[in-house]
């Protein structure tokens, strides 16, 4: 039996097949040629293509500087111009310590050592403090005056001597 059904379906094989119809085909028109283009990659060949052309075109001629290198050239920073700016910037605080020097040392004899809070050489917490505790330190501020007076001129007289 299995023999048999073995060869049936080798038969059925092997007999011809009828194309299936529908009656929906049959008054089915035909689609309209389509309008098919060249497709991106021919576009982008040509494209390519002009593109070369017009790098090559404005390419500079020799001994010319394009304008990408002249802007890249720009701003990239040289040897050159650090040099240039750190000797100005050494000139500058050459001359500024030259300035303050002269402005500070035009006059000792008005010079003194700036006491602005004499308080502090009494050394204890400013609360809780009665009137009348605090003692006048004018003295002790024109004592300190008279001390910066004096090591000025001896350092006067000590350049002076020197020179």
């Amino acid at each position: 039996m299995y023999a048999a059904r073995q060869r049936a379906c080798h038969a059925a094989r092997q007999l011809p097949r009828t194309a299936r119809t529908y009656a929906s085909e049959a008054h089915h028109t035909p689609a309209a040629p389509a309008n098919e283009s060249f497709g991106k990659g021919s576009i982008a060949a040509v494209g390519g293509f002009f593109a070369a052309v017009a790098v090559f075109s404005l390419k500079p001629a020799e001994g010319e500087e394009s304008f990408v290198s002249g802007i890249i050239n720009k701003y990239r920073s040289r040897a050159e111009d650090w040099a240039e700016i750190s000797a100005l910037h050494t000139k500058a605080a050459e001359q500024a310590g030259y300035d303050r020097n002269l402005f500070e040392n035009a006059s000792n004899k008005h010079r003194y050592v700036n006491v602005s809070y004499p308080e502090a050489f009494q050394s204890h917490a400013p609360r809780n403090i009665q009137a009348g505790q605090l003692v006048n330190l004018d003295h002790v501020v024109e004592h300190y005056k008279k001390e910066h007076l004096k090591d000025e001129e001896r350092k006067a007289k000590n350049l002076a001597q020197q020179n």
